[in-house]
Formats: structure tokens, C-alpha cells, sequence
């Protein structure tokens, strides 16, 4: 059964909740550009986040930053009921300033990550996240305004259940052979994405063979071992194109592309776009910005 229980929309926003009890593992290429909360009702997951995975259980917070790695996989078990809601900052952004300077961007920023919750917090949370689901499924008058309050209350006490909770208990990592092996790869790729290379580099320099490496990452990250290379490449190139002076050649040597033609069709792949209209947009946004900081300062 893979049953879609309650599902609903508003400008920025994206909530469903699903009860699945077959096997079910998330579409490979998770990585996208939205803000991601995901909430455990019943049952257990496998939860990879970057290059580490988490078992979670009922109670369960997940936060996920955009264009961070991410893929949820059967822990055993296959039943399990959970609801997600993506976001994207920018129609929110306005209301959510005037709470105490609330921000979606800084809140993930130092959030993100699995959140176990106590039995209140599971309780108080799980009644936000049904409200959201009921005003945006049945849109009676103002659900926009219900929908961006029982928003930012379910962020504020987030940040308020962390406050108060002076020692959390750490999320439970996957601790089997095969997780460990695939953790110690991907952290290897994380901080040398552009020198690793090869599945022949990397099956030596861990100890073991190819086809077992190739097999394990693939069913443990969802990607394979270039396609994982390539992602961390291309989120350092995002960062280069934005914050750096360098141009399109010399970001392509430095993240270890001997090619330039083969970097902006990698590059496009993933973002979606080119380097330079990448570059193009994010300084014009970064421009505006600017003016809109100096028109304010400007006012007062």
C-alpha cells in the first residue's frame, strides 16, 4: 500500500502526509532547491543526510537545508507513516521578519540536521503539522494567513524545544558494516571532491572491491560514486560563481575538470543552468539586496 492520506498547497509551500507499508526509497536525485521538514508518525527509516545515516523513529524532526544530499531507505520494516513539507523562503519571508527577525534561511542554517522529540514536543508538533495539512486541503477564508502562523509557530518552538533542552539526545547513526564502509567514502569525497576520481582509486584506497563499493554507495546514498563527486563539485562551483572572482575555466581546474565542456554539462545537470547565467543571476540578486539595505538604511 502506498496511500496518499491528506495533501495540500499554498504559495511557497508543499505538505502531504503518505502511509506506505512496501519497500519505498526516495528518488536517487534528491537534491533540490527547497526547504525540507520531514516528520515520523509511526514506523522507522534510514535517513542519509550528506555523507552520514540516520535510523530514525516516530518523533523524529528532520530539517533539511536546500541542495543539501538526502535520501530516505527501509530500515527493516517497511511500514511507515510520515509527512513533508517543502518550502521556499520568499513568500514568507516578509511576515516571518517582523517575529523577533525570524528567518527561514538562518533557521535551517542552524537547525538543519534530525531532531528527536519528546513525547509533548511529538504531541504539540504533530497537531501544527495537522493544522497546515487541514488549512491548506480544505483553503477556507484566509488559510494563506493560518497556514504562515502555524508555520512559524512550528518553527519558534523548535528553536524553543532546543533552547530548553540543555542536553538533546544525538539522533542514532546506521551502524552496519555496509554504512560505515559508504560513511567513510563519502566523508573522504566530502573533503577531496576534487581529486577523487576513480572507483579504482577509491575501492584501493578503502579496501575493498569495486563491485561491492559501486553496489553499497548506490544503495546506501542513492547516487552513484561520480554522480556524489560530481554534486559536491558542483556545490563548491555555485559557491566560486558567487563569492569568487575566478572565471569559468579556472573554477573548472580547480574542482578537477579537465574539460570545460564536460564541467558546464555537469554543471547544468545539477543546477539546472549554466555557470554564467548562474553567476549572472546570483549577482544580480545579490545587488538588489544590497540596494534594498541601503534604501532602508537610507529611511530610518
Amino acid at each position: 500500500m502506498n496511500r496518499i492520506v491528506s495533501s495540500g498547497m499554498v504559495d511557497g509551500l508543499v505538505i502531504d502526509r503518505v502511509i506506505r507499508d512496501q519497500e519505498f526509497t526516495m528518488p536517487t536525485k534528491h537534491f533540490h532547491s527547497e526547504y525540507e521538514i520531514y516528520y515520523l508518525l509511526e514506523g522507522s527509516r534510514y535517513y542519509f543526510i550528506e555523507n552520514e545515516t540516520y535510523l530514525i523513529k516516530k518523533g523524529s524532526l528532520v530539517l533539511i537545508k536546500p541542495h543539501q544530499i538526502h535520501k530516505t531507505g527501509s530500515s527493516g520494516n517497511s511500514y511507515h507513516d510520515r509527512i513533508l513539507l517543502e518550502l521556499n523562503d520568499a513568500p514568507f519571508t516578509s511576515f516571518f521578519s517582523s517575529l523577533s527577525h525570524l528567518s527561514i534561511k538562518e533557521f535551517f542554517a542552524e537547525h538543519a540536521g534530525v531532531l528527536e522529540l519528546d513525547e509533548t514536543a511529538q504531541n504539540y508538533v504533530e497537531s501544527l503539522l495537522f493544522d497546515i495539512l487541514e488549512e491548506t486541503h480544505k483553503k477556507v477564508l484566509n488559510y494563506e494567513a493560518m497556514v504562515t502562523l502555524k508555520l512559524s509557530e512550528l518553527l519558534l518552538y523548535t528553536i524553543r524545544f532546543k533552547n530548553e533542552k540543555s542536553k538533546l539526545p544525538k539522533a542514532a547513526t546506521a551502524n552496519t558494516a555496509k554504512h560505515n564502509k559508504v560513511h567513510e567514502v563519502a566523508h573522504y569525497i566530502a573533503e577531496n571532491y576534487s581529486k577523487a576520481n576513480s572507483l579504482d582509486d577509491l575501492s584501493r584506497r578503502f579496501y575493498v572491491s569495486k563491485c561491492y563499493l559501486s553496489r553499497i554507495f548506490k544503495e546506501v546514498t542513492g547516487f552513484t560514486l561520480n554522480e556524489y563527486i560530481n554534486i559536491h563539485r558542483i556545490k563548491q562551483a555555485q559557491e566560486l560563481l558567487v563569492n569568487s572572482n575566478y572565471n569559468i575555466t579556472e573554477i573548472a581546474e580547480t574542482l578537477g575538470y579537465d574539460s570545460i565542456t564536460y564541467f558546464e554539462r555537469v554543471f547544468k545537470k545539477y543546477a539546472e543552468t549554466s555557470p554564467l547565467k548562474y553567476r549572472k543571476k546570483f549577482l544580480l540578486i545579490n545587488q538588489k539586496t544590497r540596494e534594498r539595505k541601503n534604501e532602508k538604511g537610507l529611511s530610518n
